[in-house]
């Protein structure tokens, strides 16, 4: 088992919803996804754009198979809560595959996904180890960089969410909602909040008691990839070459 002397694997309750540390990662988030584009679109080729963007998509994955492996090395892992079911965690983990070479149906997708439900996690995030422990490293790696690479994605490879796709991301979402159901009856778990509520503050707290908050999420899903979707409406979609 991972020596407690060692701070990344010591456990601690020093993370605070819009504490000092929650400030700073948000305030890093949004450098990393205004710098990087910038950098991207200024200083690199198109070979290095996407390699980068390979890069951003190993490191997310990496953290997810990696906290997993230390919740079962250190003998606390349980399939109720460290099954990478969420959709952060999912999405984190498929995206080397899904987005090796980008792609527009992927990334209109996954552009839709993260908008509605990883900038909420950044905002209000379900997360009680504060730095340097590893599930906060983990944390913030997989969701302040899908947002990252949502817009990188967005901007760098040029892919442009129309109507259309959000349609029909809304509706995967809803094909994602009944097998997660489907898997947090089986297990017993509580996987995207679908059998109630986070322990922590969220956004779930002002959308009413359960199963309430389940219908009012859809709608401020739908509203959420509208937000999402306007500020790209003007631009047009652009191929890119494989």
């Amino acid at each position: 088992m991972p020596s407690s002397e060692f701070l990344f694997f010591k456990p601690n309750t020093d993370f605070q919803l819009f504490g000092n540390q929650h400030l700073m990662m948000m305030a890093l988030t949004l450098l990393l996804v205004i710098g990087l584009s910038i950098f991207a679109k200024r200083r690199l080729s198109e070979k290095q754009q996407v390699r980068l963007g390979r890069a951003m998509t190993l490191i997310m994955a990496v953290a997810v198979v990696g906290w997993i492996g230390i919740r079962i090395w250190e003998g606390l892992f349980d399939p109720k809560t460290d099954l990478p079911f969420d959709v952060c965690n999912l999405v984190a983990l498929a995206l080397p595959v899904l987005m090796w070479t980008p792609k527009h149906r992927v990334q209109e997708v996954l552009y839709f996904w993260i908008f509605a439900g990883t900038t909420q996690a950044v905002l209000t995030p379900h997360l009680f180890e504060g730095f340097p422990h590893y599930t906060f490293v983990k944390y913030w790696t997989v969701h302040g960089g899908l947002v990252v690479f949502a817009v990188y994605a967005t901007l760098v490879f040029g892919i442009r969410p129309t109507w259309k796709s959000l349609w029909r991301a809304f509706l995967l979402l809803q094909g994602y909602v009944v097998a997660l159901y489907i898997i947090n009856l089986l297990l017993g778990s509580n996987y995207a909040y679908l059998m109630g509520k986070p322990p922590t503050a969220s956004a779930f707290d002002y959308l009413g008691p359960y199963p309430w908050y389940l219908l009012a999420s859809e709608g401020v899903a739908l509203v959420c990839f509208v937000l999402a979707l306007l500020p790209l409406l003007r631009f047009s979609n652009k191929k890119i070459a494989a």
